[in-house]
């Protein structure tokens, strides 16, 4: 059994194809690449947190592709999530929750500690303490670019302020949901 993490996979979002400039044409094309790569590399056993921005919609034809996806699903609450949503929507997943604090057991054996939020914070709690912040939101935008700045310069301070930061957003991992010894290779 294994731990995934993905975020902004936008699904059902027409408007996102530009906004990423992701790799597809149309919408059907991207959910059925994302729905074949995620369903290869994640068995129905294994957990898949979300860290938001998981659909743009919540009809009955995007819930049945949905529970077409692999694994136990958790959500992280974004900003394009649904917050009233309806019950077959919230069935989809095990929890709903606005941050997570968790344990993940990396393959050899060594357990770490990961905050999960869909928005990256560079004071998070256990910053001093290795513990790994996942986020998401920003994309592959300037704001990506200014979090991974800020993160580098708290991090060359002459008094370190420690800070592990890591974008789990689908577009820079193949669209596909990564496990944390994959994402600590890269």
């Amino acid at each position: 059994m294994k731990t995934f993490f993905t975020s902004d996979t936008h699904f059902f979002h027409d408007n996102i194809l530009k906004f990423d400039n992701r790799p597809y044409d149309t919408m059907e094309e991207m959910c059925g690449e994302m729905l074949k790569l995620w369903n290869i590399k994640v068995s129905k056993n294994d957990t898949v947190y979300i860290l938001g921005d998981y659909t743009w919609k919540q009809s009955d034809e995007c819930i049945e592709y949905l529970q077409k996806l692999n694994g136990k699903k958790r959500l992280i609450l974004g900003n394009h999530d649904f917050r009233n949503a309806s019950n077959k929507y919230k069935n989809l997943f095990e929890s709903i929750k606005d941050y997570d604090d968790i344990k993940v057991t990396l393959d050899n054996g060594e357990k770490k500690r990961c905050i999960l939020s869909h928005y990256p914070i560079h004071f998070y709690n256990g910053h001093y303490h290795d513990t790994i912040m996942l986020y998401g939101h920003v994309h592959d935008t300037r704001e990506n670019d200014l979090v991974l700045q800020i993160a580098e310069q708290l991090n060359n301070l002459g008094d370190p302020c420690p800070v592990h930061m890591i974008n789990v957003g689908c577009m820079h991992w193949n669209y596909e949901p990564i496990t944390l010894d994959e994402m600590l290779e890269k």
